[in-house]
């Protein structure tokens, strides 16, 4: 995400995590691949400007950092970087038979000392093979993937994640994504896609931007989402879908779509 002026900073600390009762039932990680349909084809297809509407609340997706790599004399060999890896075969690709299909193979765990809406970039992305096969075919570009834990609650108290891709080749994704449980689990995405603009936007929006630093503690900046950044809003998606967990689900607009999974815990 790009670097953000913070105009207000303060630490927030909520009830302290051990007073709840978290069940496994409860927390879920939610992965997601975002991508643009190429190549960039004029059709006669027009689309309505999308009008801009973001919570007031939102939670960012932080990193789990890791200790610093030092790099082994081994690793100085002279060899190309290819010779270092492995040739690995991209078998999985999207179809309509493994979309919306239970995926049972991997049990899903939370690193050591993760916290909800903490990435962790250490551990294996669930989808990669769907991210590679995208990556090899000339109708897409991978925009951005990214994966969170966080607990699945009542519509009325689940809080809305911000999305907010690094600008790829001047284009950007910026929305929300709220997942909820009434009977069943659902997952609202509302997307938009916008491209890098001479014109400075005249869309501005605060809101306060929730970091969890720490189990029952959020940092909050209250932050002009668009600051420095000169954007034109093009395309929206705004999707609702009920869902069960661990199937693959894909929502499409003609030039962009996003692909999205949500997996419950084994444990803690």
């Amino acid at each position: 995400m790009n670097k953000i002026n913070l105009n207000l900073l303060f630490i927030f600390s909520s009830v302290v995590f051990s007073s709840f009762s978290f069940s496994n039932e409860s927390i879920y990680r939610i992965d997601y691949i975002i991508f643009k349909f190429l190549p960039d084809i004029d059709s006669k297809e027009k689309f309505k400007t999308p009008e801009i509407s973001f919570s007031d609340e939102l939670i960012n997706i932080t990193e789990l950092k890791y200790p610093e790599f030092n790099k082994p004399d081994s690793l100085d060999n002279n060899l190309p970087y290819q010779d270092l890896f492995q040739d690995i075969s991209i078998s999985r690709v999207i179809t309509q038979s493994n979309l919306q299909e239970e995926n049972n193979e991997d049990d899903v765990r939370m690193s050591e000392n993760q916290v909800f809406f903490q990435n962790d970039s250490g551990t294996d992305f669930a989808m990669e093979e769907i991210v590679q096969t995208l990556k090899r075919s000339k109708n897409y570009r991978v925009i951005d993937q990214n994966s969170w834990f966080q607990e699945i609650k009542d519509q009325s108290l689940a809080p809305a994640v911000l999305i907010k891709t690094e600008i790829d080749n001047g284009d950007i994704v910026v929305g929300e994504i709220k997942a909820y449980k009434k009977r069943f689990l659902h997952l609202d995405a509302n997307l938009y896609f916008a491209e890098e603009s001479i014109v400075p936007s005249s869309f501005r929006k605060t809101v306060k931007l929730k970091e969890q630093i720490k189990k029952g503690e959020f940092m909050i900046n209250e932050i002009n989402l668009f600051e420095n950044e000169k954007l034109e809003f093009l395309y929206q998606i705004n999707h609702s879908r009920k869902v069960r967990s661990k199937e693959l689900h894909y929502v499409d607009h003609p030039k962009f779509g996003v692909i999205f999974q949500i997996s419950p815990i084994k444990n803690m």
